[in-house]
């Protein structure tokens, strides 16, 4: 059966900011980040720390405003709240953990081989702070790996 989840990421270079939206047929979420060096990697290895139990709850802050999320997982679903400071509230995601996890995976390999096909990857040089610098993409490399063990 496939599944209906599916990712879209955009990652502006020249300010490193990123949005990952993950839609099913009921729910999109938006993960939103400044400085996707750090955004990235973090979210990444969270998501790996639930998965495999490690943890069972993450903050995950937005840099570059006061928004947050906090990431819970009970082995089965991931939970995601994320606390809003504009507009004022909190707004809640459920989504089976295992195809949000392949969600991301799929979306990512797709955005690299397109950057890939456009010249872009890989970098010619490695610029501190790029938000798909070697440690970055070393990151996605063993998240991607997480459901082949």
């Amino acid at each position: 059966m496939d599944s209906n989840y599916k990712c879209i990421i955009d990652i502006r270079f020249s300010g490193g900011d990123i949005q990952f939206d993950v839609s099913s047929d009921t729910q999109l979420f938006s993960f939103k980040s400044g400085i996707g060096f750090i955004a990235i990697p973090h979210f990444f290895s969270t998501l790996t720390s639930l998965y495999k139990g490690e943890i069972s709850e993450e903050r995950l802050d937005c840099h570059g405003n006061s928004d947050y999320y906090i990431f819970s997982s009970d082995g089965t679903n991931i939970f995601i709240e994320h606390i809003s400071h504009y507009p004022d509230g909190i707004f809640k995601y459920q989504f089976n953990f295992k195809e949000y996890i392949k969600a991301i995976i799929i979306g990512f390999q797709k955005y690299l081989q397109q950057l890939e096909k456009e010249g872009i990857l890989p970098l010619k040089t490695q610029e501190f702070a790029h938000p798909l610098g070697d440690e970055v993409l070393n990151t996605f490399y063993d998240f991607s790996s997480l459901l082949n063990r």
